[in-house]
Order: C-alpha cells, then structure tokens, then sequence
C-alpha cells in the first residue's frame, strides 16, 4: 500500500513541476500584460458615446475606415504623431497611455483590405480595429476591437 502511495505522491509531483516549468506561450503572457493595458484603453475610448463625432465621417453618422481611421486613432492618443489637426490629442484619456510609451504604429494588411481595418502594431502585439456600420445593434458599437501577440511581422492566427 505504501508503495502505491509513493508511486502516486511521486506522479504527482512529477506532473505539477511539468506545469510549473513549462515554457511561457504567448497566450499565457496577455494576461496582466501591457498589451491588455492597451486593449482595455481602445475599448475605453470606443465605448464612449461621441466616437463618432471624434472618429467619425464630417457628419459624425459613419465610422472612419482604413488609413483614416489608422491617422485619426494615432493622433488621438500620441500627441508626438506628425500631420494631426490641432487639439486632436485626448489628454484626458490617454496622458501616459500604454499606447504612447509603447509607440503603437500603424501596420500593413492585405493590399484588399475588405474588412477595411485600422491595423496598430507595438513589438509582439497586434490590434485590428474593424468598423462596423450595423446600425441596427442594441448598443451600436462603431468600431470592433481584435488583438493577439504574435512574432514580430505576421498575422494573427484569425487573419488566415
């Protein structure tokens, strides 16, 4: 009986120091990192009730797309970003913003861009920001937000 203990006991140990010295995937590193910062400040940014009139067409009806929406987002969060109008820098939201320090970028996509998405890359992480022109859902979110860690210079998985 003993010994059976000591063969189980020993199982599981074994199986615990697999758990704890397993390399760190990229998913595992998302949690609590700074691209989750720069994830939740997006978010923050889109669910305020004027984006459009922000990051909207000149009526402020539609969401921008593309390279537009990619120039527009920069400069409302990188106060250094060059060819911005004059007080498109939200001071109140992103002052200190992962998403400045991190220097986010904008990226290429597919030279068909149907989605027509607004692509930031930082290092590892990805963000895809999507325009939605739904404007029948129950709350109309204009802009959706996608992002992964991936290595530098490819696609998230959910791109192919």
């Amino acid at each position: 009986m003993t010994g059976i203990m000591a063969m189980f006991e020993m199982a599981t140990s074994f199986n615990s120091q697999q758990i704890q010295f397993r390399p760190l995937q990229l998913q595992d590193a998302y949690s609590g990192s700074s691209a989750q910062t720069a994830d939740r400040e997006l978010l923050e940014f889109f669910l305020k009730d004027d984006i459009l009139e922000s990051l909207g067409d000149e009526q402020g009806e539609e969401p921008l797309t593309g390279d537009e929406l990619c120039k527009n987002l920069i400069c409302r969060f990188n106060q250094m970003a060059q060819d911005c109008k004059p007080g498109s820098y939200d001071e109140e939201l992103f002052e200190g913003s992962i998403l400045q320090t991190r220097n986010y970028l904008q990226s290429g996509i597919d030279a068909d861009n149907s989605l027509k998405a607004c692509v930031l890359t930082s290092k590892l992480h990805r963000i895809l920001i999507v325009p939605d022109f739904n404007k029948d859902a129950d709350p109309y979110v204009p802009y959706s937000l996608y992002s992964c860690l991936t290595p530098q210079g490819q696609r998230c998985l959910f791109e192919n």
